[in-house]
C-alpha cells in the first residue's frame, strides 16, 4: 500500500484555502493538516473543503494545527511532533491584493513603486518557518508563496532557503500555450514552454501583452519541436495572451496561482519526475522550469541557455519589480525609483534591508502604509 502523505499548509486564506480545496478533492492518499493563528476559522474553512470534497466523492483527512509562526519556539515542536512531508506556507503580512483595494488615484500612485518595496512584509512569517524547521531538524521541503522571487534568495544566505516556489512565472505559462497553440493552429497538449522571467513580466505581460523592456527568455516546443521566434514572435503570443486569453485577474483569478502551487505539491507528494514553473527554486532569484524529481528539483534549461544567463535575465528583471540586487549576504538593495516613491508617498525612507531588520522594517511599513490608506478613506 502507497504510504500516505504528510501536508502541512499553513494559512487558509484565499490561496491557502484554495490549495487545500484541489488537494482535497485530487483523490491522492494525503494527511492534509492545516496550522493556523485562528484556530476557530480554519476549522470552519477545513470543514468548507471537507464537505465541498465529499460533494465530489473524495473523502480527505484534514485535521487543523494550532500554529503561530511568530512563537518560533512553539512552531519548532509542532513541526517536530507532526514531522510533514511536505510543507506550504501560504502565510504574509501584507497581501498582494491589499494595495488593489486603494480608490484609483491611491493605487496608481504606489504601484509605481512596484512590487518588490513589500518584501520586509512577506519575509517575516516565512523566516521565522524556516528558523522553526531547522530547529525541528527535520528536512522537509518547504514550498513558499511569499514573493519567492525574492525571499527565497534573500534567506538562501542564511541557509534558511525554501526549496520552490509558487505562482508568478507560471502564471503566465497558461495564457502563453493557449496563445501559441492558438497562433500554430494545433491543439494545446501539443505545447510546451520554458518561461525564464520575474514576478514583474509574469504580472505585466499578461494585462499589457508587452515585458515594457523586462528581459525574459522563452522558448516554445511543437510535438518536442523548437519554434523558432522567426516562425512565431513573442510579441504576438503575447498580443494574444493579453487579448484573445486574457482572463480575469486580481482576487477573481487566483485560482490559477493555487493551480500552479498545487502543481507544484503534488509533484514533490507523488514523488514523480514531472516540470513545473517556479519562482525561487534552489535559492535562487527569479521564476524558472524546474524539474522536480524523487532524486531533488533542478533548472530545466533549454538548449543554448546556461544558467548563469537565466539569473541574469531574472536579475535584470527584478529591476523593474523594484529590486535592485538581493546580495549574497541577504541584503535587498531596492531601485532608486522605487525607494524614491515610498519615501514621497509614505515618508519610508528605504534603500537597502539586511535580513535581520526584516521584522523593524515590516512593522513601519505597515504602520505607513495603514496612514497612507486612512488619508484616502
Amino acid at each position: 500500500m502507497q504510504d500516505r502523505v504528510n501536508i502541512l499548509i499553513i494559512g487558509h486564506g484565499v490561496l491557502g484555502g484554495a490549495v487545500l480545496d484541489f488537494l482535497s478533492q485530487s483523490g491522492r492518499l494525503y494527511d492534509l493538516h492545516v496550522g493556523a493563528k485562528d484556530v476557530e476559522r480554519a476549522s470552519l474553512r477545513v470543514n468548507l473543503a471537507k464537505q465541498t470534497a465529499l460533494n465530489l466523492g473524495h473523502h480527505p483527512t484534514i485535521e487543523v494545527v494550532p500554529m503561530d509562526l511568530i512563537n518560533g519556539e512553539a512552531t519548532a515542536e509542532q513541526l517536530a511532533a507532526l514531522r510533514p512531508d511536505v510543507i506550504f506556507n501560504a502565510t504574509t503580512l501584507h497581501s498582494w491584493w491589499l494595495i488593489t483595494r486603494l480608490p484609483p488615484d491611491a493605487y496608481h500612485q504606489i504601484d509605481r513603486a512596484r512590487g518588490g518595496v513589500w518584501t520586509p512584509m512577506h519575509l517575516v512569517l516565512v523566516r521565522r518557518l524556516m528558523r522553526a524547521v531547522r530547529e525541528a531538524g527535520l528536512e522537509t521541503m518547504v514550498v513558499n508563496a511569499s514573493y519567492p522571487d525574492v525571499t527565497n534568495a534573500a534567506l538562501a544566505a542564511e541557509g534558511l532557503s525554501p526549496a520552490i516556489g509558487i505562482g508568478n512565472v507560471a502564471n503566465a505559462v497558461p495564457g502563453i500555450r493557449l496563445a501559441a497553440a492558438h497562433l500554430l493552429g494545433c491543439e494545446v497538449k501539443a505545447i510546451d514552454v520554458r518561461f525564464f522571467a520575474q514576478h514583474y513580466v509574469s504580472y505585466r505581460m499578461p494585462r499589457t501583452g508587452s515585458t515594457d523592456g523586462a528581459p525574459y527568455h522563452l522558448t516554445v516546443y511543437r510535438e518536442g519541436q523548437r519554434i523558432g521566434p522567426e516562425e512565431m514572435g513573442h510579441d504576438l503570443i503575447f498580443a494574444n495572451v493579453a487579448g484573445r486569453f486574457q482572463r480575469l485577474g486580481g482576487l477573481e483569478g487566483e485560482s490559477v496561482t493555487a493551480a500552479s502551487a498545487t502543481a507544484v505539491l503534488r509533484a514533490l507528494a507523488d514523488r514523480v519526475e514531472r516540470v513545473v514553473h517556479a519562482p525561487g527554486p534552489l535559492g535562487l532569484v527569479g521564476g524558472y522550469p524546474v524539474r522536480v524529481a524523487p532524486t531533488g528539483i533542478s533548472i530545466d534549461l533549454p538548449q543554448g541557455l546556461s544558467l548563469d544567463d537565466a539569473v541574469e535575465i531574472n536579475r535584470g528583471c527584478q529591476r523593474y519589480d523594484g529590486i535592485e540586487a538581493v546580495e549574497s549576504n541577504g541584503t535587498v538593495r531596492f531601485t532608486a525609483e522605487a525607494a524614491d516613491v515610498m519615501r514621497e508617498l509614505l515618508a519610508y525612507d528605504c534603500d537597502a534591508m539586511a535580513l535581520d531588520e526584516c521584522e523593524d522594517r515590516a512593522k513601519e511599513l505597515a504602520a505607513k502604509y495603514a496612514e497612507y490608506r486612512r488619508r484616502f478613506n
